[in-house]
């Protein structure tokens, strides 16, 4: 079972990986190939597109044929395209690679929620993804120093030759992970089913409302890793070499707050972890606001109100994940699908948005942050307004009953 945790960690962590191992490349990516700041940060907003759709294809398909076969296709391809990368001569074959890599590295996720939610419990999974989420943190925490120290003896082509040994590791270790759906013998995939079932979860309003807080968190984090290697080296000053570490430090943000979830969702509940969340997150974001609209020039307090939106994430992404695909138990990976889709796609957008307007401040991530966690916000209210509502349906049934 150890092994099996630590192939989940590998599988979950695919996609922040891709992104934080290489952020102290960026620069002089753009530098190499001539481009723009907005070019470099593409690199990120495509893979997240990619991201995106590509979680869309993978739960269905693990529903019928398995987790297993869906899962070894996504990682082969995902080691084939991190070698595109690896020789792109161009930004824009770079572009392409990474959307194939995306494409590829939604299994991941997808297949560890899946798996997850196939195997325990709301609240056992909770605590399980919260476990393999604060375990996943210390891989971005380490990958921005790897990645930095890398671009002391070689340049930033031998990232994306690390990133696929990654994938070729994470292959390897899944190959002993048990099978936790086997195929539907007798049962043909059917577009309607599968088009039945999207429509299904994208008309339930709870399913959607967590959806959405993950997807606004992971946006509020999202815009800090779009922008913070020119936030950090070009506002601050740091060498590209040493970019990592301060990468690492925000990162542990998300590190404790997922270890803070595993301990207390058991206790407290999934919805009460998600308001402390998103509490931390509101007080992250102004502070972060504040620094923007007074022009606070403190690489301390930017690092800090970056750490804490990373806490509030890592406490509620776990929680809001489990929440929304419990709902659908028995397509558990179209339900993975769908709520990685909007995750992953609101953070593409947002962070795409905040690249565009990057002006040398700020006042673009800081902005992102605060309309995030005031959408996460309203989305909670919503849902305690939708589940009280439910609540007095049914005691008022049981009265007339």
């Amino acid at each position: 079972m150890k092994l099996d945790r630590i192939t989940l960690v590998g599988m979950v962590a695919m996609t922040a990986v891709s992104t934080d191992l290489y952020l102290s490349g960026i620069p002089l990516i753009v530098a190499e190939f001539n481009a723009t700041q907005a070019d470099g940060q593409l690199t990120l907003g495509i893979f997240m597109i990619g991201i995106s759709l590509g979680q869309l294809i993978y739960g269905p398909l693990s529903d019928y044929y398995g987790r297993k076969p869906v899962l070894y296709v996504g990682l082969i391809a995902y080691i084939v395209a991190s070698l595109g990368c690896a020789m792109a001569l161009s930004i824009q074959a770079l572009w392409f690679a990474r959307l194939c890599q995306a494409l590829a590295a939604a299994a991941g996720p997808v297949l560890a929620r899946a798996i997850v939610a196939d195997l325990y419990s709301s609240r056992e999974a909770a605590k399980i993804m919260a476990t393999l989420a604060a375990s996943m943190a210390l891989i971005p925490t380490i990958a921005p120093v790897l990645g930095s120290w890398m671009l002391y003896w070689f340049d930033w082509r031998i990232q994306f030759v690390a990133l696929m040994l990654i994938g070729l590791l994470v292959l390897l270790s899944a190959i002993p992970l048990p099978e936790s759906r086997p195929r539907i013998i007798g049962e043909r995939l059917s577009f309607s089913k599968i088009s039945r079932q999207f429509g299904l979860s994208l008309r339930h309003p709870i399913f959607i409302g967590y959806s959405l807080i993950a997807g606004a968190q992971f946006s509020a984090m999202f815009s800090w890793i779009s922008l913070c290697s020119f936030v950090v080296i070009d506002q601050f000053n740091v060498r590209p070499e040493h970019f990592g570490y301060t990468f690492a430090l925000v990162v542990c943000g998300y590190l404790l707050g997922a270890l803070a979830s595993s301990k207390m969702v058991i206790k407290k509940g999934i919805e009460t972890m998600i308001v402390i969340g998103i509490g931390v997150g509101i007080a992250a974001a102004l502070l972060m606001l504040a620094l923007a609209v007074f022009h606070i020039h403190s690489i301390a307090l930017t690092l800090l109100s970056a750490c804490g939106i990373f806490f509030s994430t890592g406490m509620i992404m776990s929680n809001a994940q489990v929440a929304a695909i419990s709902i659908f138990p028995q397509s558990a990976g179209q339900a993975s699908s769908i709520f990685g889709c909007i995750q992953t796609g609101l953070a593409a957008l947002v962070g795409s948005l905040a690249g565009q307007l990057y002006d040398q401040t700020l006042m673009p991530v800081a902005i992102a942050m605060t309309v995030m966690l005031a959408i996460s916000t309203l989305c909670v209210l919503k849902i305690r307004s939708l589940e009280g509502h439910a609540l007095k349906i049914n005691s008022n049934r049981q009265s007339t009953s």
